[in-house]
């Protein structure tokens, strides 16, 4: 009797997976042909941090102030600033250890120019791990460019030409705050 229950508790059991295989075969196929194939990425992706070239300049808008190295919980970002001729600070080199990024996305959130973003590249299939220490070249050409934003639109910067660090033109002169405190 026993076996008998088990032959019969078996056979339904087959009958039901291979009724959910069945249903399967009439499905729209989901499977990639990758990599002939490439999947489509959702636009919040975070892949790997990179540094786009702007194309107005013709350089990316790091300003080595180092807050994504500081703020980067693994410790993986290595920012190393230079003096450039006209005494401002510049970025010199700009390293990043991808074998120990955990893609968090804190240190584009962080950056105050917008240069660092997170990129789609997924792909990180290296032979040691010396190959995925990203230099600032690599970076620069994951990163590709932004996308040139045409005249009179805002961009990362502000308005057309608005120096952010400056009061709005349009501000009262009793505004307070350092900005109201420098107009008197």
């Amino acid at each position: 009797m026993n076996a008998a229950r088990r032959i019969v508790s078996g056979a339904v059991s087959l009958a039901k997976g291979l009724g959910v295989t069945i249903s399967y075969l009439f499905r729209k196929k989901v499977t990639l042909m990758y990599p002939e194939e490439r999947p489509v990425l959702t636009e919040r992706f975070r892949g790997v941090p990179a540094l786009p070239i702007d194309p107005a300049t013709g350089r990316d808008r790091c300003i080595a102030c180092s807050a994504c190295a500081r703020v980067c919980p693994q410790r993986v970002i290595t920012v190393t600033p230079e003096v450039g001729e006209d005494r401002k600070r510049r970025l010199g080199d700009f390293t990043l250890d991808v074998a120990g990024c955990i893609f968090c996305g804190l240190c584009a959130e962080v950056c105050p120019t917008g240069a660092l973003t997170m990129s789609g590249e997924f792909e990180l299939a290296h032979g040691s791990r010396v190959d995925m220490v990203l230099g600032l070249e690599k970076l620069r050409e994951i990163g590709g460019q932004f996308p040139v934003e045409p005249p009179g639109s805002e961009s990362a910067e502000g308005e057309a030409g608005q120096d952010l660090a400056a009061p709005p033109a349009d501000a009262p002169s009793g505004e307070s705050g350092a900005a109201g405190k420098e107009a008197q």
